[in-house]
C-alpha cells in the first residue's frame, strides 16, 4: 500500500510535467537549445585559450545549469498545487508526509537523468567529444541527481516564501541567477573565482570539468566535489522540507 502511494505522488509529479509546457521545457529542453546556440556561435572561438573553444569550456557548467533550474520548476508547482487547493486536497487523504517526499525524490530522481541524457547527446551531436569514460559518464548522471535534490530544497525554501505560483516562479532566480553567475557556464574571471565556492553548482561544475577533460576518476579534487555537494545538498534540502511541512501546517 505504502508503495503504492509513492507511486501515485511519482505519477502526478511526471504527469504535472508533460502537462505544463513551462515546465516541460525548462525542464527537458531549455538547456539543449542553449548547448545548441552556444555550439553553433562560439564553437569556433578560443578566446578563453588554445587548447578549448569558449563551447567547450562551457559545457560543463551547461549541465550544472540545467540543475539548478530545478529550482523554478518545484516552486511554481508546489505553489500551484497549494493555490489549486491539490495540496490541502492531499492532505485529507491517507497518505503520509513521507509517502509524499517518497514519491517527489523518485521523480527527481529520473527528471535529471532525462535531462542529462539529453544535453549530452545534444552536446555530441553538435561536435563536443570529451575525453571520457563509461565510469566518467556515470559519474556525470550522479552528480547531476544530487544538485537537482539540493535545488528541490531551495525550490522548498521559495515555495514557502512565496504567495503564489507567479511570485514563485519570480522569486526563484534569486537562487538561480548567482549559480549561474558564479557557478556555471559564465566565466566571470579568476577575481571573483572565489565567490563560486558558496554556490552549490559550481561543486559540480568543477568536479564535470575535470571528467569531461581527461582527468583519472581518482583525482581526489572530484571526490571532494561529490562529499561537499552531498553535504550542502542534505542539509539545504533538509531545511527546505522542514521549513515548507512547518508552513503547511500554519
Amino acid at each position: 500500500m505504502k508503495r503504492q502511494r509513492i507511486l501515485t505522488v511519482f505519477r502526478m509529479e511526471m504527469k504535472k510535467l508533460i502537462r505544463t509546457p513551462m515546465f516541460l521545457y525548462f525542464s527537458l529542453f531549455f538547456v539543449a537549445m542553449l548547448v545548441i546556440i552556444l555550439a553553433l556561435a562560439l564553437g569556433s572561438n578560443y578566446g578563453w585559450g588554445p587548447e578549448r573553444s569558449v563551447f567547450e569550456h562551457m559545457v560543463p557548467g551547461l549541465f550544472a545549469y540545467s540543475g539548478i533550474l530545478t529550482i523554478f520548476t518545484v516552486a511554481s508547482s508546489v505553489t500551484g498545487d497549494r493555490d489549486n487547493g491539490l495540496q490541502r486536497r492531499m492532505n485529507t487523504t491517507p497518505i503520509t508526509s513521507g509517502e509524499v517526499i517518497g514519491g517527489q525524490m523518485l521523480s527527481y530522481t529520473i527528471i535529471p537523468l532525462i535531462q542529462t541524457a539529453i544535453i549530452l547527446i545534444t552536446a555530441l551531436l553538435i561536435g563536443f567529444r570529451p575525453n571520457i569514460t563509461v565510469a566518467g559518464i556515470a559519474l556525470v548522471f550522479v552528480f547531476s541527481i544530487i544538485l537537482s535534490f539540493c535545488s528541490v530544497g531551495l525550490g522548498l525554501i521559495t515555495a514557502t516564501i512565496a504567495k503564489d505560483a507567479r511570485t514563485a516562479g519570480s522569486l526563484a532566480f534569486i537562487f538561480i541567477v548567482p549559480q549561474q553567475m558564479f557557478g556555471s557556464f559564465i566565466y566571470m574571471g579568476e577575481a571573483t573565482k572565489v565567490i563560486g565556492y558558496a554556490m552549490p553548482s559550481q561543486y559540480v561544475t568543477d568536479a564535470l570539468y575535470r571528467i569531461f577533460y581527461g582527468t583519472t576518476l581518482t583525482d581526489v579534487n572530484i571526490w571532494i566535489d561529490l562529499i561537499v555537494i552531498v553535504i550542502i545538498s542534505i542539509i539545504i534540502y533538509v531545511i527546505g522540507l522542514k521549513l515548507y511541512n512547518k508552513y503547511k501546517s500554519t
